[in-house]
């Protein structure tokens, strides 16, 4: 890696989802951090990793495991050796089920809501010259809009000598080559004066100059037998013979009654991966061709998390880990329009994207060809 590229700070990073992403775009993470221990050393060996792999992923960030409320943004600045006003990017995420349709929507009644106010605040004392904040599409209408409002407000004037022109977008991972549904709403600011205009999207169900939706036989290929010692976070959990016989039975897109989750259909994107409670950690969906849920690592292929990316912690976490991540290749298309459009900078290509994140089983060569055409507006069938 050289010491060149744009940089990139983050918050609330977790299983580095989005960090990964954005460094496939082209960006460099200097700092990253989670108030979780789990989510701090999956990124710390997950860059070791990366690095004996020649691969870019966070091979030179500081990764702290610290609480947003008591980090003060001159203190990363002092840490990576940056002035305020010179980072590229500040991205991150806030905690998001208190704002999602899954949860109970108590918005900033909850304590998780009001960490969307520390962003702020830590915003406006590193002054990026872009931010990415990410979080669930309930956020748009809780409240009535008003909660959605008062955050763009306090995001575009994060302090006294500060103003962001905000561009809001909300995105389907299913539309940017993730084998997923996934709903989220993502503001970019920016103070170079300019909007971002638009992130193009890969592929579509109805647009034939795109390509065709990513589906979960397309995710999973090439993935070894569940319980394989040749992947990290492949073993699923021990079902009764009741609910084996449950799943067993269930048709591809059909919902169990009791465990409430549905049966994967392969030739479909997933269903988005959920979270699930702060007690029990998220469930996975039913595997579309056995009685079983899916383990954490299909759920990450789900996600478009790349099989090197190993999750720490036990039974609950690493899927805690996944279900709260941006995926990867919806986070590279983000970066990639705001390295282009904002910071007048080359992003990666599509191609050598999904090739560092591991993603290359989701594309053919043909298809792989076409991208570039299709992000810049020329048919993929030209």
């Amino acid at each position: 890696m050289t010491r060149n590229k744009p940089t990139l700070v983050s918050f609330f990073s977790g299983g580095a989802g989005l960090d990964l992403g954005l460094e496939a775009a082209g960006l460099e993470t200097l700092y990253a951090s989670d108030i979780d221990h789990f989510s701090c050393e999956t990124m710390k060996n997950g860059a070791a990793s990366s690095v004996r792999g020649g691969r870019p992923f966070l091979a030179n960030a500081i990764v702290e495991e610290s609480d947003i409320s008591s980090t003060r943004g001159q203190d990363v600045l002092d840490k990576v050796d940056k002035k305020r006003g010179e980072i590229d990017v500040m991205a991150g995420g806030p905690p998001c089920q208190s704002f999602s349709v899954f949860g109970k929507r108590k918005g900033v009644e909850d304590p998780r809501g009001q960490l969307s106010d520390q962003y702020v605040r830590v915003l406006g004392e590193i002054a990026p010259k872009v931010f990415v904040f990410e979080n669930v599409y309930g956020l748009l209408t809780i409240d009535s809009g008003r909660i959605f409002e008062s955050i763009c407000e306090k995001l575009r004037n994060p302090s006294p000598d500060l103003e962001y022109k905000l561009s809001v977008f909300r995105l389907n991972a299913e539309n940017y080559g993730v084998p997923q549904k996934r709903d989220r709403v993502i503001i970019v600011g920016s103070r170079t004066g300019s909007k971002l205009e638009d992130i193009p999207q890969i592929t579509s169900a109805s647009d034939e100059n795109l390509l065709p939706l990513r589906t979960v036989r397309q995710g999973l290929i090439g993935l070894p037998p569940e319980g394989s010692e040749r992947i990290r976070n492949h073993r699923g959990r021990n079902h009764s013979e009741r609910i084996i016989d449950r799943y067993d039975n269930l048709k591809p897109g059909e919902r169990d009654p009791k465990t409430r989750i549905n049966r994967l259909d392969l030739d479909r994107p997933s269903y988005t991966i959920i979270v699930g409670s702060d007690k029990g950690g998220g469930k996975g969906h039913v595997h579309p061709t056995q009685p079983r849920e899916v383990t954490a690592r299909e759920s990450a292929r789900m996600q478009t998390f790349p099989d090197f990316w190993e999750f720490e912690g036990s039974v609950r976490h690493p899927i805690r880990q996944i279900g709260n991540a941006v995926p990867p290749l919806l986070a590279y298309s983000i970066g990639r329009a705001i390295l282009k459009d904002l910071l007048s900078i080359e992003p990666e290509s599509f191609e050598q994207a999904v090739v560092h994140l591991g993603q290359s089983h989701l594309f053919t060569k043909d298809e792989l060809s076409k991208v570039e055409k299709v992000i810049d507006g020329i048919p993929a069938l030209v």
